[in-house]
């Protein structure tokens, strides 16, 4: 068991310096022409990548930006997201990125809480329109100047840079403002890009990646090139499935930590491809497999399921085959039998079988340990009999347990909140000293409850403070989400608490149905209490769309507003039944 205070094994070292510059060049070299990103009609290679990145950088360097200057980056997946990222990551600049789905207030809040100095942004994505929005964040920047901007909402922030069409006066178009900058200085050459990315060190600042919980403010965590590099490699390599030239489909957002460290570097490590998907459906995977070679589908179990059921997929052919908690492999059917797209997998794993579900650990990590600190390594299931665990912390990590409020260290098996340390942990949180978020023995106080066994098993029970009692008894909402997500008709679920006239909490539950299928709530409570126990079961469950469940900027549940959304549509519908 790893609870004693060190690591079971020491993390393997990159062949490669642990900065981004070194990792570019090193890929460069390595995967050449190879496709690094793919979107619609937009790619770049390995060598594109670090040749692209490498002018865009001398751009940066000339308009005045440098090491431990501050850069959001606010676009979508892509080789233009990667491009600039990659930018300014190779100059020393802090990245970042910022998610796609805020709105104004966040905007002003992360701009300003984050010291941003350069914000590059795309004009629009989707039904967003990026410059409307930041004209609703800072009323104003119309009367502002293009690379002299001076906000009182955000002090520190002094040039936009747009990628794609600008038509506003207080923002410039990227490139064109990078290449009239290296234009007017000659002398920021190859040898001065050189020597700027020589003083990058693993021990540097990388990025800051913005999470929240259902009601706080968005942090803003920072990782260094070292931390991020070596877990992202280790991950990638002993860890992940994905096989060098694999060809992944994926639409995980890179502004999380999921999308930025388990996805885009584990594919760089990888030299994989990264095809940026933009609806998910089995149409969208087959004609990916037919026009892009796709190998690997990246993403959850509601992804892997729709794509496999799907009657355009299956008229091609094709099939799904789970190989870990977050990817899938793509294969064709050979007469009776399926055969792997990606030929190295077809040569490991001559004849696919579909593995049940809970054998694959569930790899539990947060944004502070940059992705998991917790999985299986490559091709190992949990043990019979041992479902849906978390795996155990990986060579590099200690985990251990305590008590929430003591902090007395627990014996293997009890429940109490997960501390965690290790090499892939944060530098930490953005002006919040580390006296306030580590113990004096360099633990991060998860706030997660979770039992730890004998063997190593991490099994997460809920978050502190998310815990319900429930008629007397402690009820955690994830137990009852997985087993709503189980269910055939389901496609997500969020369970909250709501008080009642008389006092007590009940539980109650917002569904997304997966398409063609109609709510039937006693259905429902009837399959739930076949597999919890009865005080468990939501005393009512309301079918919302997608787009209707409230998040924070970083995607997760707003559970006090969820509740009254619920509350609200009870009341539409008080016949099917009473609160009590």
């Amino acid at each position: 068991m790893n609870s004693t205070g060190a690591p079971s094994s020491n993390p393997p070292e990159p062949p490669y310096g642990a900065t981004v510059p070194a990792l570019l060049r090193a890929l460069a070299q390595r995967h050449g022409e190879r496709d690094a990103f793919v979107r619609g009609d937009q790619r770049i290679t390995y060598a594109g990548l670090e040749r692209r990145s490498a002018e865009a950088a001398l751009g940066l360097v000339a308009l005045g930006l440098g090491k431990a200057s501050r850069v959001a980056l606010l676009a979508p997946n892509g080789p233009q997201f990667a491009t600039y990222f990659m930018a300014a990551a190779r100059i020393g600049a802090v990245v970042a990125p910022l998610s796609t789905l805020y709105q104004a207030p966040e905007l002003r809040w992360v701009l300003a809480n984050a010291d941003i100095e350069t914000l590059i942004v795309a004009d629009r994505y989707l039904r967003h329109d990026y410059l409307a929005r930041l004209e609703e964040a800072f009323p104003g920047l119309p009367a502002q100047k293009a690379g002299a901007i001076a906000l009182p909402d955000a002090p520190c922030l002094r040039r936009i840079l747009v990628a794609g069409v600008n038509d506003r006066p207080w923002a410039e178009a990227i490139e064109t403002a990078l290449g009239t900058a290296s234009a007017c200085r000659p002398e920021f050459d190859e040898t001065l890009l050189r020597a700027v990315e020589a003083s990058v060190t693993p021990a540097d600042m990388l990025c800051m990646i913005h999470t929240s919980g259902s009601t706080a403010h968005p942090k803003g965590v920072v990782h260094g090139h070292g931390n991020l590099i070596r877990h992202s490699f280790q991950m990638a390599r002993d860890f992940s499935p994905m096989l060098e030239g694999d060809r992944m489909m994926t639409q995980r957002p890179w502004f999380w930590v999921a999308g930025l460290s388990a996805t885009f570097f584990h594919s760089l490590h990888m030299g994989c491809t990264i095809l940026t998907g933009e609806t998910g459906s089995g149409e969208e995977v087959r004609r990916l497999i037919e026009s892009e070679g796709a190998t690997l589908l990246s993403g959850d179990e509601g992804l892997f399921r729709a794509v496999r059921q799907s009657e355009e997929f299956q008229a091609g052919g094709y099939g799904v085959f789970r190989l870990n908690m977050d990817c899938a492999g793509l294969a064709a059917r050979e007469g009776k039998r399926w055969r792997f797209l990606h030929p190295e997998r077809a040569r490991e794993i001559p004849e696919p079988v579909q593995v049940p579900d809970d054998r694959f650990a569930r790899s539990f990590g947060m944004t502070e340990a940059c992705g998991a600190h917790t999985s299986l390594p490559r091709g190992e299931l949990l043990p019979e009999g041992l479902p849906r665990r978390n795996g155990r912390p990986v060579p590099g990590v200690t985990l251990k347990i305590v008590d929430p409020e003591t902090g007395a260290e627990l014996p293997p098996g009890a429940e109490g909140e997960l501390l965690v340390r290790g090499y892939c942990m944060m530098q930490g949180l953005y002006k919040i000293e580390r006296s306030e978020t580590l113990t004096p023995d360099g633990f991060y106080r998860t706030g997660d409850i979770c039992t730890l066994d004998e063997r190593g098993f991490l099994n997460f029970v809920a978050r502190r403070g998310e815990m319900l009692k429930v008629h007397g008894a402690n009820v955690a909402p994830p137990e009852v989400e997985l087993a709503l997500n189980q269910l055939p008709e389901v496609d997500s679920s969020a369970v909250v608490g709501m008080p009642t006239d008389g006092g007590d909490t009940v539980l109650v539950a917002a569904v997304q149905l997966r398409a063609g299928t109609l709510l039937d709530e006693a259905r429902i409570q009837a399959a739930l209490r076949r597999v919890v126990s009865s005080f468990k079961v939501p005393k009512r469950i309301v079918a919302l769309a997608a787009d209707e469940f409230p998040l924070t900027g970083s995607g997760k549940v707003k559970k006090s507003a969820l509740a009254e959304l619920i509350r609200a549509r009870i009341a539409e519908t008080p016949a099917s039944g009473e609160l009590s």
